[in-house]
């Protein structure tokens, strides 16, 4: 399992293990070494505060050296997607061979809510980006299989994988930025509804002032559950008329012959 926070990054990107190992070995070295920087340097000043200069100052190089490493900061975000892809998947593991479609679809979903609660600056970085590397490649095919043992068609299996994942990276990236803003206005957004609409007129706004007090007190985790559950609900559903469509269509077979 992935521990709770980014490796530490070597203190020297060009030090350490990589003077004994081949100039494969001695890049691949270095590139770890910067996308742990990169991590860190990301969640202490936020996303913004990730530059290329920043980053070699934080491994003491001369940035040069981290454009040999990655054309330019964009293959650098990429890189840091992969590794929080990476992440999250060793905390997914194995699929247990009795768990039910939607159980697997709840712990992917869990794990990554879970991670951008620690890291939200990186998922603020990478929510929105398609690497088309390896641990995205897994993540993928593990989504698909996923939805393709509720027993959906093709077109409804890949509609309701690119729904599910795009629904929870786009809430996960809402709640980061929400944690990302600066306490004073942090605060005056967690207080507009007690501030200001529970101070709404009854006769103009009568809706809102029958649900003030769910209002300002549901969370952003229940929005993200209700949003999955409502997916998985959506997805049962379809198996059932795509089933019930298949028994149609036998049946009609068998009438016409």
């Amino acid at each position: 399992m992935a521990k709770n926070t980014a490796p530490k990054a070597p203190e020297n990107a060009e030090t350490g293990s990589a003077r004994s190992t081949g100039p494969r070995q001695r890049r691949s070295v270095r590139r770890e070494a910067a996308v742990n920087a990169a991590f860190q340097l990301a969640e202490r000043e936020g996303p913004a505060g990730l530059t290329m200069r920043k980053l070699a100052q934080e491994l003491d190089v001369d940035v040069s050296i981290l454009y040999r490493l990655f054309r330019d900061k964009d293959a650098l975000v990429l890189a840091l997607c992969e590794r929080t892809i990476e992440i999250e998947l060793d905390e997914i593991g194995d699929v247990p061979e009795e768990e039910t479609w939607q159980d697997t679809l709840r712990r992917i979903a869990d794990i990554t809510w879970a991670y951008q609660n620690r890291f939200p600056a990186i998922t603020l970085l990478s929510f929105a980006r398609t690497t088309g590397g390896p641990a995205e490649q897994r993540m993928v095919e593990l989504l698909l299989s996923t939805f393709e043992r509720a027993g959906l068609p093709p077109t409804q299996t890949v509609l309701f994988y690119r729904t599910f994942i795009d629904t929870a990276l786009g809430l996960c990236a809402h709640s980061a930025s929400l944690s990302s803003l600066a306490p004073e206005d942090r605060e005056k957004d967690d207080s507009a509804w007690t501030r200001v609409y529970s101070h709404l007129s009854e006769r103009h706004y009568p809706a809102t002032v029958r649900h003030i007090d769910d209002l300002t007190t549901v969370t952003q985790k229940a929005i993200y559950t209700a949003a999955v559950e409502a997916i998985l609900s959506a997805a049962e559903h379809a198996v059932t008329e795509h089933l019930e469509t298949e028994r149609t269509t036998r049946s009609e077979r068998t009438d016409k012959a």
